[in-house]
């Protein structure tokens, strides 16, 4: 029988180390929906969410017989939440309130299609952590400059018994990251 100290990979070591759960989870907004309420209602809601996924461009340097590669650009891909829409619409009202202060789509209390007059008035942070099951947090991810690109409010269907949800695409400007046992602050790529 097979002990812990038995179990690991030859020449690296012995041990396994406890591993993040994808379920152990949260997320919170900070200023969604022009703070137009308390966005908590959302963050219940959440059911799947991507983790922020970077993408760096790749400058090709071409010289008399070879070609070598140098990190460009970066680019933040976006983030991918969906949420359960509640039988009370509260989670509905956050994203239609946040798609309002983005673009007046529905007109009622302004100009149509106005569009806001810098980002800023309508952007807003987003902030996931990794928890240990408790009240830990192991990680932190904290994204600003968030808006909304795409809302798909999904299909009906009277087959099915499952819980009806949006699906909500967010592109970001910038995220850092927030390790346990690290100092906090400390961004990708550098210290904030």
């Amino acid at each position: 029988m097979a002990t812990l100290s038995q179990v690991g990979i030859a020449g690296v070591g012995n041990g396994i180390l406890m591993p993040k759960l994808k379920n152990k989870w949260r997320v919170t907004f900070v200023g969604i929906g022009a703070n137009q309420g308390d966005s908590k209602d959302l963050s219940l809601q959440a059911v799947n969410l991507t983790r922020p996924n970077l993408t760096f461009e790749e400058v090709p340097l071409h010289r008399y017989n070879s070609t070598s590669y140098i990190a460009g650009k970066h680019v933040w891909e976006p983030m991918t939440l969906t949420v359960e829409d509640d039988i009370t619409g509260k989670a509905s009202q956050i994203i239609q309130n946040q798609l309002e202060a983005q673009q007046k789509l529905i007109g009622a209390d302004g100009p149509w299609l106005a569009t806001a007059a810098t980002a800023s008035q309508y952007k807003f942070g987003a902030i996931i952590e990794m928890l240990d099951g408790d009240e830990r947090v192991t990680e932190r991810w904290k994204m600003e400059g968030c808006w909304i690109m795409t809302v798909d409010y999904g299909d009906l269907d009277y087959a099915a018994s499952e819980a009806s949800t949006i699906t909500v695409t967010m592109r970001f400007d910038h995220a850092r990251q927030e390790l346990e046992g690290t100092k906090l602050g400390t961004a990708v790529g550098g210290t904030v």
